[in-house]
């Protein structure tokens, strides 16, 4: 390993240590709750597709109600930079994921940092016989934008590339673990704790307690200090996300 590494793991292991601690104290002192459980009070998004059903918010889409595309429901009671936030999911039909640091850039459709969420749907091409795969909750992600900068299990500096800003330089320094094996943490047809850290250009994704990726972007043509917080409807397959308990505590 290169000396000039040595230095960077250490400081993303310390960062993880500070970080873990935060999303397992006992207290939960400074949290805010940005849903009330009845109803959509400070969300926006397309009517026919959000609802608030037994103390959660519901986002579906089906075969007779579909998205031509991606579509949000944003957060309209403020903008955050570093905080820590924590949910519960379900999901059910394909990939979902929270947006947060984004922006608007048309009608419900929103660019920024992602945080995946999704059942297992990807099948095999090559061996369909094979059972299906969640192959991206957890992974470091940027909508509309960058895209996939860091899977499941990766530790990642994220770099700007001049001669073109959409392809970043990434390096991958480090992993918190196997990405099959970081699956297994992740419930399936039952509820899942989401907790997501941004602190300055530094990231972590944990499910349950399991940390899933770790992003470091040093980006300056495409980082953003704050944003709106979203959740995300997927376009194409049917649908159903179910999100409660969102909370959120600014650092």
């Amino acid at each position: 390993m290169k000396n000039s590494i040595i230095p960077l793991l250490l400081f993303c292991l310390s960062f993880f240590s500070v970080a873990l601690n935060a999303a397992h104290h006992k207290s939960a002192d400074g949290f805010k709750s940005l849903f009330d459980g009845k109803t959509l009070k400070n969300w926006d998004g397309i009517d026919k597709f959000w609802r608030v059903d037994d103390g959660a918010i519901v986002g579906e889409t089906s075969a007779d109600n579909p998205s031509k595309g991606n579509t949000f429901l944003v957060y309209r009671g403020g903008e955050f930079g570093n905080f820590e936030l924590r949910f519960q999911y379900k999901v059910e039909g394909q990939n979902s994921g929270v947006q947060y640091r984004s922006e608007m850039i048309d009608e419900y459709v929103m660019k920024g940092l992602q945080a995946d969420f999704e059942p297992r749907w990807h099948v095999d091409k090559n061996d369909p016989s094979k059972p299906p795969r969640d192959r991206f909750t957890g992974m470091f992600f940027e909508e509309k934008g960058r895209m996939f900068m860091g899977q499941r299990g990766d530790v990642v500096i994220v770099r700007a590339n001049h001669e073109n800003p959409k392809k970043p330089l990434i390096e991958k320094i480090g992993s918190v673990g196997d990405p099959d094996e970081l699956e297994k943490a992740i419930k399936r047809d039952d509820w899942n704790d989401y907790t997501i850290i941004a602190d300055g250009n530094k990231f972590i994704h944990m499910v349950n307690g399991i940390v899933l990726s770790i992003g470091i972007d040093e980006d300056e043509l495409n980082f953003k200090e704050s944003g709106l917080l979203g959740f995300q409807l997927h376009g194409g397959i049917p649908i159903k996300i179910q999100v409660k308990n969102i909370r959120i505590r600014e650092l």
